[in-house]
């Protein structure tokens, strides 16, 4: 069939006739009418509309692929707010006149506080549309649906159905031949669409934080070309969703005094921030009204679980990890996740995590506020803070199992708990779940869960001190420590306080650093414990030699290396041994360096402590480096690099690489030193390690 409107159509030139077959009530009849003219029923397009390109041509390809086939169904699905109508509507405004028969558009309400149409009213509307008379629509679906699937018979019409929140209300309003096109958009994927009408599924993502920006731009001029961070920061505060976005450009438009940023600083308070994202007088295009319309319709045990992710404090979570908050067995919880991530109120990413967009884990959290009980929601807390508190420690036994630890004793947790077959699993964990893990340690403080607070930062110390993120390292063990104090755990504060010494030192802060080892090692002394004095002693060591004070560093290396001995702590021997060969090396006492760093080498090879052995060839390296045996410094090096390579250690590849360039410098190879120094500024920048600048300085000479 062409589009010119020719045939049995309702539309095309006056003289053609139609023929409607209507069975109702057990009689048949035949009308025939003058052609009508084709109904244009589209909303109007938008004025703005950015960044859909991609999601555009899949349907544009949707339409090429599909003509032909029956019943041609294409789903836009995606969370309230997102801009599915904008998109359909705007597509379809693209490619209307493909539809010489009209286009009709039918508004389901799915989601709607009063109630959605269902599909009986839905047909009754597009009869009317139809240009059927009143009297002759019949009753009931199936009959309104058959005079439906007549009418559209050899016709060519595009025919938009938005909102639809449940298969059954779009079933009816299916043509039967194959020359209409349906689109529909959905909150939810519509599954059963899929399977038995062979319908196309496409998810609706929120902007990029580019294109968010770029639609800033467009709707509010000139002020957000004056101020393109604040743009920038306000686009991330509408969690880059249309919805958002498009009433903060309102806002700023119907406030020609209001800059950007006096509208960020009203956003950044994130408790307030779906007050703010309202639309005076019309409170049904704001953005909570239109996530509670997706809250509401949702079944009583997927609703809890909106509601307590909603407590959750990290951006993602992994599926064990929700079946802990949830407090639900891992099928059971599986499947309520699949029930909202089917209603676009979660994201389900790789590796089975599951993300909530931001203004949508605001809204959960003042549904859990509101109707989820107090127990109920601390019970919820603290389940997940037990099982990733017992994770951590899985994990740490995994990445570090020969570290001497103070005693902590969990809960138990009624989760399973991961499982690392081996160092590199619990690392990858690590670093997945380390923001995670950060925002736990502070939910547990502000819940008042001081003993899971202090637990969790000291817990933490083995996936800190591997990958060294110093920022991480500091805020999380500060909070422990003030949780410590506050529990009177003295052995859990000299813990923190000689951990908390080593990122200091990273961080190039040895004055902070010896702070907190005089705080400390008093309390490590009154308790007793050799390991924590010796510990203590060599952080302190550290510090000095980081200030220049070498022989106060050797001094301490050599009272805690005495310890370690006495106690047959072969481990703490290498530690000891690595410090005082770095500090002879500053001493120019080079003879004693080397053995030191051979000694403290042949120790962790007899732990097989592959992290450490690397760690002492860098070691070994330095020292050959400042004896001037470049070529051997710079093969201790290599291999060095190859084992922490083999191992994923970040901060020791960086050391690697450091002394590579520096080897072949010395050996008159400027250009490959300089690519090994820029490899380890790019690995120094990552972890935050102030050696980058310093680093930088040295390759621009």
């Amino acid at each position: 069939m062409g589009e010119t409107g020719s045939g049995n159509h309702l539309s095309g030139s006056a003289t053609n006739v139609v023929q409607a077959a209507q069975v109702h009530g057990g009689i048949h009849f035949h009308e025939t009418t003058r052609s009508l003219p084709a109904p244009r029923q589209l909303p109007p397009d938008i004025g703005h509309f950015t960044n859909r390109t991609e999601y555009l041509g899949r349907l544009d390809d949707w339409l090429e692929s599909r003509e032909g086939d029956p019943g041609a169904v294409q789903i836009v699905a995606g969370t309230g707010g997102v801009g599915k109508t904008s998109l359909v509507t705007h597509w379809a405004h693209r490619v209307r006149d493909r539809f010489g028969d009209g286009d009709l558009f039918v508004d389901l309400h799915g989601y709607h506080p009063k109630g959605a149409v269902g599909a009986d009213e839905a047909l009754g509307v597009v009869l009317q549309a139809l240009s059927v008379p009143d009297e002759r629509i019949p009753d009931g679906v199936d009959a309104r649906a058959a005079l439906y699937r007549s009418l559209l018979h050899n016709r060519r019409m595009l025919i938009l159905l938005d909102d639809a929140s449940a298969p059954d209300q779009v079933r009816p309003l299916l043509p039967g031949g194959s020359s209409c096109k349906v689109l529909v958009t959905s909150r939810s994927r519509l599954v059963g669409l899929v399977v038995q009408n062979g319908a196309h599924c496409m998810s609706l993502d929120v902007l990029s934080p580019d294109r968010a920006s770029e639609l800033l731009r467009q709707v509010v001029g000139r002020r957000a070309v004056d101020e393109p961070e604040a743009v920038d920061r306000l686009a991330a505060y509408c969690g880059h969703l249309p919805l958002a976005l498009n009433i903060a450009a309102s806002q700023l438009l119907v406030s020609p005094g209001t800059r950007v940023s006096d509208l960020v600083d009203e956003l950044s308070e994130e408790r307030d921030r779906l007050d703010v994202l309202v639309t005076p007088g019309d409170e049904s295009t704001a953005v909570r009204p239109v996530f509670s319309l997706s809250y509401r319709s949702l079944a009583p045990q997927v609703a809890r679980a909106y509601r307590l992710l909603g407590l959750f404090p990290g951006r993602d979570i992994g599926a064990a990890a929700a079946a802990a908050l949830l407090g639900l067995e891992p099928g059971p919880a599986r499947r309520v996740l699949a029930e909202l991530t089917s209603a676009h109120l979660l994201t389900e990413k790789d590796d089975r995590r599951y993300q909530m967009h931001d203004l949508l884990r605001l809204h959960a959290g003042e549904c859990a506020e509101a109707d989820e009980p107090v127990d109920e929601r601390r019970a919820a807390i603290r389940r997940t803070l037990i099982w990733y508190a017992q994770a951590t420690k899985a994990a740490v036994r995994a990445v570090i199992p020969y570290f001497s630890q103070i005693p902590v004793t969990l809960p138990e947790t009624g989760a399973a708990v991961p499982e690392f077959p081996d160092r590199a699993s619990a690392l990858a964990w690590g670093d997945v779940e380390r923001p995670n893990l950060k925002a736990a340690v502070q939910q547990a403080s502000d819940s008042g869960e001081h003993e899971l607070a202090w637990q969790l930062a000291v817990l933490m110390f083995g996936l800190l001190l591997v990958r060294k993120p110093y920022s991480d390292w500091v805020t999380t063990h500060e909070i422990g420590l003030e949780s410590a104090r506050l529990r009177g755990e003295t052995a859990a504060e000299a813990w923190l306080l000689t951990s908390l010494s080593i990122a200091e030192i990273g961080l190039h802060r040895p004055e902070r650093a010896l702070e907190r080892l005089e705080a400390a090692l008093p309390q490590w002394r009154r308790d007793g414990t050799r390991w924590g004095i010796a510990w203590a002693l060599r952080d302190t060591g550290a510090a000095y030699h980081q200030l220049g004070r070498h022989a106060e560093a050797i001094d301490l290396f050599r009272q805690a290396l005495a310890m370690h001995l006495e106690d047959g702590d072969s481990w703490g021997e290498a530690t000891a041994m690595a410090g005082l060969a770095r500090a002879h090396v500053a001493t120019g006492e080079l003879d004693a360096a080397l053995t030191e760093a051979q000694r403290a080498l042949e120790i962790r090879r007899s732990h097989n402590d592959e992290r450490n052995i690397g760690k002492a060839l860098n070691d070994l390296g330095a020292v050959r480096l400042a004896t001037g045996d470049f070529e051997q410094a710079g093969r201790d090096a290599a291999q060095a690099l190859e084992i922490l390579t083999a191992v994923d250690y970040w901060p020791g590849k960086a050391v690697s690489y450091e002394l590579l360039g520096d080897s072949l410098d010395e050996l008159g190879q400027p250009a490959e030193a300089a690519a090994r120094w820029q490899a380890a500024i790019d690995l120094y920048e990552l972890l935050g390690d102030p050696r980058a600048a310093t680093l930088r300085g040295r390759l621009s000479v």
